[in-house]
């Protein structure tokens, strides 16, 4: 498959109309920078300005209700780091530091609690041979799939 044939795929529509409305809405934005910098006070620049405003509000409504965005939402705290100046790229290196860090969390609480679950079945056996099965029981149907903690 070429490229041509995969960015006209069906597939790829809605990241192009989603890619077109954010080229359009740059667009909007230098042209109302350039509106904001060349006002001159009177009437027509202010209705310009208003003009501009209004239709960089409906393009943003419009992009906020497209499939792309609705199929993949951008979460709020990567807007708020746009907002203040930080570079996106770091929450998502914070985003995966913290998950790794809660998974090995995690991963030893599960850990410890087999082993508290092994200690608490040996002992149990040992003072109430009777139970064996049962402890056994217990053991095959609660424990961990050690290839997935891996």
């Amino acid at each position: 498959m070429t490229t041509s044939e995969l960015t006209q795929s069906d597939e790829n529509e809605p990241l192009q109309s989603t890619a077109a409305q954010l080229l359009a809405l740059i667009e909007s934005t230098i042209e109302l920078g350039v509106l904001v910098h060349d006002n001159q006070g009177t009437h027509q620049s202010h209705a310009a300005l208003t003009h501009r405003t209004n239709q960089i509000i409906s393009q943003l409504s419009g992009l906020t209700h497209s499939p792309f965005t609705q199929q993949f939402p951008v979460p709020v705290d990567v807007i708020s780091y746009i907002e203040d100046g930080r570079n996106p790229d770091i929450y998502t290196r914070e985003f995966v530091e913290v998950t790794a860090k809660s998974n090995a969390r995690l991963k030893g609480k599960m850990l410890g609690f087999e082993k508290l679950c092994d200690v608490l079945g040996s002992k149990l056996v040992e003072e109430f041979p009777h139970l064996e099965e049962a402890v056994k029981n217990v053991k095959e149907r609660t424990s961990l799939n050690h290839e997935n903690l891996s």
